[in-house]
């Protein structure tokens, strides 16, 4: 039975760190985004593309600070309706780091923010059904020994 629960401590460890890694990420990156509206730099910036295929989408824009030109889209989905090719949007950016912008109105979490949300309860019940596979064979063993010692 010891050997059967360190081998599912360690498969559950081997899905836990990922998951984590993602959801901390996810995190950061959120944290990353709500700063740069919160503190960044304003310009307006030129929409450079903006198209939607059902769910994904490609939205860009480009602005200049200081004679230099930066790009940026990420999480710009739900701005592409409202902004066409060639029309103006807000952006924050962080003032040590003009690369780091954000649209205002673009999504805060990372589209792959999903991704622990669909594969964790997945690997919940999978780990539920390898964990029901070791105990179940535990206690035949257990069985075994017993009726060697009894006979």
């Amino acid at each position: 039975m010891t050997k059967g629960l360190s081998s599912l401590s360690f498969l559950g460890f081997l899905a836990a760190v990922p998951l984590a890694w993602m959801i901390v990420s996810a995190v950061a990156e959120h944290d990353r985004r709500s700063g740069l509206l919160r503190d960044g730099v304003v310009v307006m910036a030129t929409v450079v593309e903006s198209e939607s295929w059902g769910r994904s989408c490609r939205f860009g824009y480009r602005f200049e600070h200081e004679g230099e030109q930066f790009e940026g889209g990420e999480g710009g989905c739900p701005l592409v309706q409202d902004h066409p090719v060639g029309s103006r949007v807000e952006v924050h950016f962080a003032p040590a780091d003009a690369s780091q912008s954000i649209a205002v109105g673009a999504d805060l979490w990372p589209g792959w923010v999903v991704v622990p949300l669909l594969i964790g309860p997945l690997l919940l019940l999978l780990g539920g059904m390898l964990a029901y596979a070791m105990l179940k064979d535990s206690r035949k063993r257990a069985r075994r020994s017993a009726l060697r010692f009894t006979r």
